[in-house]
């Protein structure tokens, strides 16, 4: 009996150690939400139980966030994204292990997933606009991971997600934080973009100096040229080659340039975004330089951009500088047009195109142009001047009494056409001109034959009157 009650009690600390030492199913369950669903048109909003009213404030602008982002990348990522709002940190680090060593996690975004997922207990110190701005930041990971087939570094991923967002009080504290970096000389060298610990291990220089590095690119090269580098990077060996690829410029010349800027980006040029002010400097210039083909490029992909902002006076010269560029390119098209007909010598043609095309200069006021042009249709309408020469040297030539003038209108044509290098032409004016020597020529020869028949004749008939004065 004592061994038997020895087992039982052996069994039951057995067996309690063991319930012990099993992780509890339901407790571990407990910890990870259970998810509900609310759609718009552009999101799957998965939401925990008691955080509907979190997911409806959520649904009322994610739509808008998502139109903004991809008309500024001129890429829609597929639909419906996932914007998943865990409760809490605890519920998030239970989901995402590795994560829970990390500081400060607000808001992630998983581009294989499609997913953007956002911690509401982190998020309630900030404003509304901090709120968009999670979202408009994990949303844009998304579309560059795309744009770049996932080859874009971890420094600019982080300066153009930044960038996209909002003005907020948040903007402030980072360049605050960077222009303590620069007076310590603790900025990050360029070639630590490539280095997630870098960048995440000090956040406080990686952020603010990333985003920096962005805005010194948008307002010294443009947006599009961006959104290039950020494309060209799928076909690159790395950040530096396709920055040259995009600049023209290598990375290490960027760098400098870079540093020579920031002092003026921390003395106010951080408020110059070009989401609350576009700058349109850039595209005018290409306008002035004739460049209409890249001006209407950055343009197409300005204006859906402008459309998304408050920024209707420069939608507004946005439209109009479009229409300028298009103008343009209209002017160009005749212009080679009119240029191909003088090559044909189709001088008529060519001095129609020629003004259509000066007009459309003109309006451009591109002095250069408006010069070339002047010049084509100056030399279209030496050609029709040959040409109506030409045709009254060869109608004067129809009547013997004015041959010498059409001689003389043979020449003038001959030699404008021949100043214009206009062979063929030149060559029937000659041809014209020799016709007219050789009818003289032959018409003298007739005269002298008349002529000296007229003399026989004359000759004659005194002999057959002496002869019968004689009789």
């Amino acid at each position: 009996m004592r061994v038997l009650a020895r087992l039982w009690v052996a069994i039951v600390v057995f067996l309690a150690l063991a319930l012990y030492l099993i992780p509890a199913p339901v407790q571990a369950q407990a910890t990870l939400p259970q998810w509900y669903e609310l759609r718009t048109q552009k999101f799957a909003i998965l939401y925990a139980d008691g955080d509907l009213a979190h997911a409806e404030k959520y649904a009322a602008f994610v739509d808008e966030v998502y139109d903004e982002i991809t008309s500024i990348f001129g890429h829609a990522v597929p639909t419906p994204v996932t914007l998943r709002l865990y409760p809490t940190r605890h519920a998030y680090d239970a989901a995402n292990p590795l994560a829970a060593s990390v500081q400060g996690i607000i808001a992630h975004a998983d581009f294989r997933r499609n997913e953007v997922v956002v911690i509401l207990d982190q998020t309630t110190g900030q404003s509304p606009e901090e709120i968009k701005n999670n979202v408009r930041h994990e949303l844009t990971h998304i579309v560059l991971a795309e744009l770049s087939a996932n080859r874009l570094n971890v420094g600019f991923h982080e300066g153009i997600a930044q960038y996209v967002e909002r003005p907020s009080p948040e903007l402030e504290r980072k360049v605050a934080a960077l222009r303590q970096a620069l007076e310590r000389d603790a900025l990050l060298p360029w070639s630590a973009l490539d280095d997630r610990d870098q960048i995440y291990g000090s956040p406080q220089v990686g952020y603010p100096q990333t985003l920096s590095i962005v805005a010194f690119l948008v307002e010294r090269y443009s947006f599009v040229k961006l959104r290039e580098f950020v494309t060209v990077s799928a076909r690159s060996s790395g950040y530096r080659s396709a920055l040259e690829r995009t600049y023209g410029v290598p990375a290490t010349d960027l760098e400098r340039m870079w540093r020579e800027w920031l002092p003026s980006y921390l003395e106010g040029g951080f408020r110059h975004n070009a989401l609350t002010k576009y700058d349109l400097t850039p595209i005018k210039a290409l306008i002035a330089d004739g460049r209409y083909a890249e001006a209407k490029r950055e343009l197409e992909l300005a204006i859906p951009w402008l459309r998304n902002t408050q920024q209707s006076d420069v939608l507004a010269q946005a439209q109009e500088l479009l229409a300028q560029s298009e103008t343009g390119l209209y002017a160009e098209d005749l212009a080679r047009q009119a240029h191909a007909a003088l090559e044909a010598n189709d001088y008529a043609t060519a001095a129609h195109l020629a003004r259509r095309a000066l007009d459309a200069y003109v309006a451009l006021d591109n002095r250069s142009r408006i010069e070339t042009l002047a010049a084509y249709a100056a030399i279209a309408d030496r050609g029709l001047r040959a040409t109506r020469l030409l045709e009254q040297a060869t109608a004067l030539a129809s009547d013997w009494r004015t041959f010498a003038d059409a001689r003389t209108v043979a020449d003038q044509a001959a030699s404008e056409f021949l100043s214009l290098g206009n062979q063929d032409s030149a060559a029937r004016a000659l041809a014209l001109r020799a016709e007219i020597d050789r009818v003289q020529s032959l018409a003298g020869v007739v005269l002298l034959l008349v002529g000296l028949a007229g003399i026989v004749v004359g000759f004659t008939r005194r002999l057959v009157v002496r002869e019968a004065e004689v009789w």
